[in-house]
């Protein structure tokens, strides 16, 4: 069985940052589980690594497609700016565009 184990420091700290978005929204499905499970124990495996691969296609495929999702995020975040709001985007991709090749391996 397949398993990737996040020993490098960068992997370690994209894989927090997409469970702490997780845990902000107050998420409980089953992306948000992977997450968490990632984050506490540093391991995935099997169909876990199809999973969260999954997760980080489609989140690149919606950023990419980002018009919608900026406007929905605005509305969600009135008080941040647009500015802002692009950095967290551009974070986010680099974070995932990471996370994508790391899973290949």
């Amino acid at each position: 069985m397949a398993k990737r184990e996040f020993k490098n420091k960068r992997m370690k700290e994209v894989i927090k940052n997409i469970a702490d978005d997780f845990r902000y929204s107050g998420e409980m499905n089953e992306y948000a589980l992977l997450f968490y499970k990632a984050d506490t124990t540093g391991i995935i495996n099997g169909t876990e690594i199809d999973k969260m691969f999954e997760y980080v296609t489609t989140g690149l495929e919606e950023l990419s497609k980002n018009i919608q999702w900026r406007e929905e995020f605005l509305q969600d975040n009135a008080g941040i700016d647009e500015i802002k709001m692009l950095q967290n985007m551009k974070t986010i991709e680099e974070e995932y565009i990471e996370l994508k090749d790391f899973l290949k391996k």
